[in-house]
This record gives C-alpha cells, structure tokens and sequence, in this order.
C-alpha cells in the first residue's frame, strides 16, 4: 500500500499492477527557492526530461521571442522573490547542450522565454527586472526528448 502524497508521481502500469514513482522529498524542495534583496549567488540542478512542447504554453513570450523546445508538462522550478529585483539572472549551465528556459510569472502570468545565451553559448539565459511574487520555471532541451543534466543559477 502506498501513502498519498502532494508530489508530482507517475504510475506505469506492469502486468496489471500501478506502481506509483514519487519524487523524493529532497529532490522537490531543491527545486524550490526563495530570495531576498542581497541574497548569496543561488544554484540548483536538474536534469531536461520531457517531450512537451513548451510552445503549448505559449509560442511567444511578453516581448514577442519564440518559446522553444521540450520539457515535462510540470515546472521545474519555483522562484519565489520576496521583493521586486531591478536586475536580476537566470541562467542554464548544462556544459554545452542546446537547452531552453521559459519562466512563466506571478500575478499576470508574464511569460519570458531564451533559447540561445549568446551566438556561443546554446544554454538558455533570462536578465530582467522581476516583480515580488512566485514564478514557475520550465528547463528545457531544443530536441525532443533531449536528456540533458544542467545547474540553475540565479544572481542579482
């Protein structure tokens, strides 16, 4: 018997028997984070899973980019800013994989997406103004079902 749980699971069915998967409670509260003015350089990692097209949530973010790629149908991550950030980075690290991001907003449900950093750099990379409140994050990989590990770093 298995207990019931807020955590995101899955069951696979296996000759005709549910065996639910649960994320482990230490591997959901990493992907949790929660800043304040002056907070220390903020890393967490991950790994793209996913054939979602984050395009279903939208095919262009607030300032008209394509949202690009794949990830699993739940965020990632949840940001949670204690106040509004004149500055602030988001940026995927996943040692050269093509990966995406889309950050989808608080109140509004602003959404910001980046699939390329720079020419050189394919990992994705958000710099902003962010308003007080709770924001849910999307890590992506450009392919399909594009399996990529990656740290998840936040600055001011």
């Amino acid at each position: 018997m298995f207990k019931s749980t807020t955590f995101k699971s899955t069951a696979f069915k296996l000759t005709g028997l549910a065996l639910p998967l649960v994320l482990a409670a230490a591997a959901q509260a990493a992907g949790e984070m929660r800043l304040a003015l002056g907070f220390a350089t903020t890393q967490v990692g991950g790994q793209t899973v996913g054939s979602y097209g984050l395009a279903n949530i939208t095919s262009r973010d607030s300032s008209g980019e394509f949202c690009l790629g794949y990830a699993d149908r739940s965020p990632d991550h949840v940001l949670t800013l204690e106040q509004d950030f004149t500055q602030l980075t988001i940026a995927v690290d996943s040692g050269g994989a093509d990966t995406t991001l889309l950050i989808q907003g608080p109140n509004d449900g602003t959404v910001r997406c980046n699939d390329n950093a720079s020419r050189q750099n394919r990992d994705a990379q958000i710099q902003d103004t962010f308003s007080q409140g709770t924001y849910q994050l999307w890590v992506g990989s450009f392919d399909q079902d594009g399996r990529h590990r990656y740290s998840l770093k936040v600055s001011e």
